[in-house]
Parts: structure tokens; sequence; C-alpha cells
């Protein structure tokens, strides 16, 4: 009996191959953009057109359950940028953030339509955890060597890794930290030693000496840990505790031999003071934003000022000894507070309605996945949106293409409810 396949099926399973291979890729090429400035955009701007003609192409899939959610979530977020836009003080930085802001839609319709297929899915995942390995090790090189692979250097200031100049080594390590941690866990199950792989990314967040990314991991690690115990048991075996306790030994040497680590830890002591000057300087003078931001919010309470407009209002409503307009003479760009903007630049229309998106997505956080217990994808959108964030602005193009990336993937591995199952068979994307 001849057991090799026709000719035809042979070709028809390479060029799906071929297929998912090239979605895979250039959605991890589109990870791999997020070191530079501008050009992750122009990868978005590809993955928007695809998206359009695959719902050109294939209709009846923007009816299927998993389309439904992105809509909707992503309705929660524009729509009120769009209301907001029509009193915006600032009318032409605004528009230049709203309109950009919806090829962030089918961009992410064609990442979750390309990801509903489980090997672009596992290639994604799979690829993503090795380049969030690359960029531990790399700046893990630059803390031992005091330069990295591409020849950055460390200047014991500020950990910044591939993200050099730009501060953004500990944020993004932050979100996919869950991502990392469950990809690792898989890998030690065939090569136990690699859990030492977790030992860069503790080095490398700790000396981001970013307090956002701290609190973002802490979330980002405590929700998975939840998950991971809701849905199936961990196995605490005396080797795992004692992995976990060798990595807090090394944080604990860490903030006791590295000296701007520690000068970073005390000046992060004064926010637990009663003195409200101490608090400002020990958060980055970030209450004196908030204090300013509180102002514009009571004046512009329903709508908002308009998305991005927080800058061209600041010295409007800044106190006359304001720390900002003294170091910068304008002031500063957003508030370094998510809630916080998204009250002044949209109102309580649009706190309330992030408000809603963000329950929504805590609530798919609890669906069934496919191919795996926790939905990484969806905990790292849901890190990455945290309302206590208070670093990059929320309706940057930066952070909201970072954002909606992470939900597509992660509404691919949701599982839809029975009911939906049947729709959810259409053909993939382009």
């Amino acid at each position: 009996m001849n057991d090799t396949p026709p000719a035809a099926e042979t070709g028809i399973g390479a060029e799906q191959r071929a297929s998912s291979y090239a979605r895979a890729g250039l959605i991890l090429a589109t990870l791999t953009l997020f070191v530079s400035e501008h050009l992750v955009h122009y990868a978005m701007g590809l993955m928007a057109v695809l998206g359009v003609i695959d719902a050109v192409r294939h209709p009846a899939a923007l009816r299927d359950w998993h389309a439904r959610q992105l809509l909707l979530l992503f309705a929660l977020l524009w729509l009120p940028m769009g209301l907001a836009s029509l009193h915006a003080l600032a009318p032409g930085h605004t528009l230049g953030t709203v309109l950009p802001y919806l090829h962030l839609l089918p961009a992410a319709y064609f990442v979750m339509r390309a990801c509903a297929d489980v090997e672009v899915q596992r290639l994604v995942t799979l690829g993503a955890a090795m380049l969030v390995a690359f960029v531990a090790l790399d700046a893990f090189v630059q803390v031992i060597w005091k330069t990295d692979l591409f020849g950055y250097p460390y200047d014991r200031n500020v950990l910044k890794g591939v993200f050099h100049p730009k501060q953004r080594l500990g944020l993004m390590l932050a979100v996919f930290a869950p991502l990392y941690v469950d990809a690792v866990i898989r890998w030690c199950r065939s090569y136990p030693r690699l859990w030492l792989l977790l030992v860069p990314l503790v080095v490398v967040m700790l000396l981001s000496l970013k307090r956002s990314a701290w609190l973002m991991l802490l979330f980002g690690l405590l929700a998975y840990l939840l998950l991971h115990l809701r849905l199936r048991k961990l196995p605490w075996s005396g080797r795992r505790i004692s992995q976990c306790m060798l990595l807090l030994v090394l944080a604990g040497g860490l903030a006791s031999l590295n000296p701007t680590l520690r000068a970073r830890l005390n000046e992060t002591s004064g926010l637990f003071s009663t003195d409200a000057q101490a608090i400002d300087v020990a958060s980055g003078y970030r209450l004196t934003l908030w204090r300013t931001g509180a102002r514009m919010f009571g004046d512009h309470w329903l709508t908002g000022i308009g998305p991005r407009g927080f800058r061209h209002a600041y010295a409007d409503y800044a106190a006359p000894d304001d720390f900002w307009l003294k170091r910068t003479g304008r002031g500063q760009t957003h508030p370094h507070q998510f809630m916080l903007e998204i009250a002044i630049e949209t109102g309580v229309i649009g706190l309330a309605a992030y408000l809603l998106f963000y329950g929504l997505l805590l609530r798919l956080l609890g669906r069934p996945t496919v191919g795996r217990v926790v939905p990484v994808w969806l905990l790292g959108a849901a890190v990455a949106w945290l309302p206590l964030n208070a670093h990059l602005a929320f309706y940057g193009a930066y952070w909201s293409t970072l954002g909606w990336l992470l939900l597509a993937v992660g509404l691919a591995e949701a599982r839809a409810p029975a009911r939906d199952r049947a729709t959810a068979e259409l053909p993939a994307s382009v």
C-alpha cells in the first residue's frame, strides 16, 4: 500500500505551513520593532491593510464571537476619544491621535485571525518568549561588561539594554514576564536547569530602576499564580521552593550591593511619608503633575480636554512655582497616571468606559484557553493597561500599539462559548 500523500495534498500542506510561518513572522517582526521609536508603526500599518483585506474576503467572520469582543473592547476606548475631540483644547494634536488610532482595529483583527491558527499562535508565543530571553540576557551582559551585544553602554543610572536610549526595558519585560515565566516552566519539563533563565530577568528588572515596572511585574506574577492555582494546582516541590528562595536571595543581594539600586529603594521609601513634599520628590514630582491634572479635570470633567491635550493646557493650570515649568518651560506631556490621564483627556465618560473595558478584560482572563493553562497574552494586556500604571502615555501611539497587539493574540487564545464555536471554523486570515 502506498502511504505517500497525493501531490495536491502535499502542496496544500506546504502552502498552509508557509502561510503560517509568514503570518507568525510578521507578528514577531512587529514585536521586535518595539525596540525602535517609529518602525513598529509601519509594521502595524501593513497588518492593518491585511486586516481590511481579510474582512472584505471573509465578511461572515466579522460575526464571530472573537471579532465581536474585539470590536466592543475597541469601541469602549475609541468612542470617548472621538467624543472628546469635538471640544478639544488642541484639536490638531487630538485629531492627529484619534484618527490614526483607528488603524489599530484592523491590525488587531488581522493578528487575532492569524493566531486563530494554532500553529501561528504556537510560533508567536514561542518566538515572543525567545525574544524576551534575548532582551533579558543582552541587558544582563550590559550589567556585567558595561556594554550590551549591540554596543549600547550602561551608565549605571538606568539599565536600558536594546531600548537605548529610551527607558523602556523594565516596562516591556514586566508586560511579558507572565508569558516568559510560563514558557520557562514548560521548557523545564524537558531541561530542568533552564529555570536559571529567570535569573537575568530578576536582575535586569531591578536594575531598570523603574518603579512602575516593579509594580507591573508584581501584579502580573501574582495574577499568573492565582490563575494557575485556580485552573490547575502547581507542584510545589522542594526544588521549586528552593529555586524561588534563591531568586529572592539574589534580589536582596543586588539591593545591598548596587548603590544606584539602593538609592532608588531609599528614595521610594519617601512614598510612605506623611509629608506631601517628600511624597512629591519620592514620586519624581508626579504629585505636582496630578495636582495640575486635577485642576484640568475640574474644568472639563464630562468629556475632557481631548487625547494628548495635557501638554497644551499645562501652563494654564500649573502653579506659579511648578517644578516642571521651571525645568522645561512648558510642563509635561502627560500626567504619568493612566486613570488620571483618561479622566483629564476624555472625562468621566472616558473613565467609565475604560473601567468597563478593563472589567471585561479581567473577565476574559477567566475563560478557558486553547493550548495552555493561563491566558498569558491576555494577562500581558491586563498588565499593559493596569489602571495604576504611571509611565508612558495611555493614548500614546507606542503603548497603544503594544496593548492592542497583546490583546489580539490573547483573544485568539481564548476559547469561545460553545454556542459560538461553529462560526469560529471560518477560513483563517490572509
